[in-house]
């Protein structure tokens, strides 16, 4: 049996890795790979059973495995709970900015809620409780680590660059100002684009909010203009109000729908744009410039819920199952 599963491990990482090379936008490639490595643990622990139990380097993972969580667990609650306090002081109290704050409130919850749990309700329905909770929790964690997996090896593994046209994605201007986190995004194109030869047309893509003065577009071409692009290198795209209208928009104005493009935000936005141009069937890559790093836990965490909210319906039908299938076997036992 050991044997099998380890074969099993082995197609799984296989295929996850070929599917990365042909088309690293595909969350299931990092799913491929987490279940290989997962069911080759298993056949690791088949195979080796010969009754002298576990040593060595398997043992040190299963350690791991065990201890990590349980060390892990608090120090990601404090570590949101001060991120989110940082991001209180430092940005504006919206709710994306606070989601930090949020779970980590709802991890330091979660204990108590748990001991509550078991001293109002009879041992089973206790049990039963507290084996939902636990269930979400892993279902919820094995997507925030495919997610967070996915985005590092997007953004770390290198690829070659190329297109003709560069879309910088929208942020939001203060009044008709650039602020920090758009003016690295569009520092980033130019960079892309003037490597490209000949030097790549740049398309600012971002419609008029109702607290900016004019578009986003505008604005950002102006700034691209006042560091040396010359205007007939810049391609105004000014009505989109969300990421996927920037892009849709923006392809647009392509001499083809299939066009090569190179589209660039930042570094946490990067895999969730990734996937919404392979949605939209775009031949595209996407860049990330630098974010300023207590930006980032909030920001990531805001990508994270809008990919779950996405796959709405999928995320339902596979939570319930899982949750279904977890307390069954507290019944049954």
């Amino acid at each position: 049996m050991g044997k099998i599963l380890l074969v099993v491990a082995a197609l799984l990482i296989i295929g996850g890795i070929l599917g990365f090379i042909v088309d690293r936008r595909r969350l299931r490639n990092v799913v491929f790979v987490l279940f290989g490595l997962g069911i080759g643990l298993i056949g690791l622990l088949l195979y080796n059973d010969d009754g002298r139990g576990v040593s060595g380097p398997l043992a040190i993972v299963l350690l791991i495995m065990v201890i990590g969580p349980i060390i892990g667990y608090p120090i990601l609650t404090v570590f949101l709970l001060a991120n989110g306090v940082m991001m209180i002081l430092r940005e504006r109290r919206s709710l994306g900015n606070l989601l930090s704050l949020f779970l980590g409130i709802v991890l330091a919850g979660l204990p108590i809620a748990s001991v509550v749990a078991v001293n109002k309700l009879d041992n089973k329905a206790g049990g039963m409780v507290l084996t939902g909770i636990f269930g979400i929790a892993v279902y919820f964690g094995f997507c925030f680590l495919v997610v967070l997996l996915a985005s590092f090896a997007y953004r770390r593994i290198p690829m070659t660059l190329r297109g003709k046209y560069v879309i910088v994605l929208g942020s939001g201007l203060k009044g008709d100002k650039i602020p920090p986190l758009l003016a690295a995004r569009l520092d980033m194109a130019m960079a892309v684009a003037n490597q490209q030869e000949p030097p790549a047309t740049i398309i600012p893509s971002g419609g008029k909010g109702t607290d900016e003065q004019i578009s986003e577009a505008e604005g950002m071409a102006r700034y691209l203009h006042n560091h040396g692009i010359d205007e007939s290198r810049i391609l105004l795209e000014d009505q989109a109000r969300t990421t996927q209208e920037n892009l849709i928009n923006s392809r647009a104005l392509l001499p083809a729908p299939d066009a090569h493009v190179i589209v660039a935000t930042n570094s946490y936005h990067v895999f969730r744009a990734a996937m919404l141009t392979r949605q939209l069937k775009m031949d595209a890559q996407v860049v990330g410039s630098k974010t300023a790093a207590y930006y980032v836990p909030s920001a990531f965490l805001r990508e994270f819920a809008a990919m779950m909210v996405q796959f709405a319906g999928p995320n339902m039908v596979m939570l319930s199952a899982w949750t279904a299938m977890v307390v069954s076997v507290l019944v049954i036992l």
